[in-house]
């Protein structure tokens, strides 16, 4: 009796877990709050601690994300720093 009810509490806290949804790479690029948050996690916090394969399916769409966003913010710069030099000023 005594072993079934530690057994009976591990399997009631088990069941109880809710399934961590990932967020999309669109989700991340669309809100950079939530980007950070899950930069968070993979780096440092609850989720960096995974196996490798693990940690790929929790945190494959935050690199993604990531890679994304900083590759649109030089883009935006290159074309500010062109725009900037070969408009003509009258």
């Amino acid at each position: 009796m005594r072993k079934i009810i530690p057994l009976c509490s591990l399997l009631l806290v088990c069941g109880c877990q809710q399934n961590v949804v990932v967020p999309t790479t669109k989700e991340l690029i669309a809100s950079p709050q939530l980007l950070t948050q899950w930069q968070a996690k993979c780096d440092a916090g609850e989720y960096s601690h995974l196996p490798a394969d693990q940690k790929a399916k929790m945190c494959a769409t935050t690199g993604d994300a990531t890679i994304t966003v900083a590759q649109t913010k030089a883009g935006n710069e290159e074309a500010d720093f062109f725009k900037q030099n070969t408009i003509r000023k009258k």
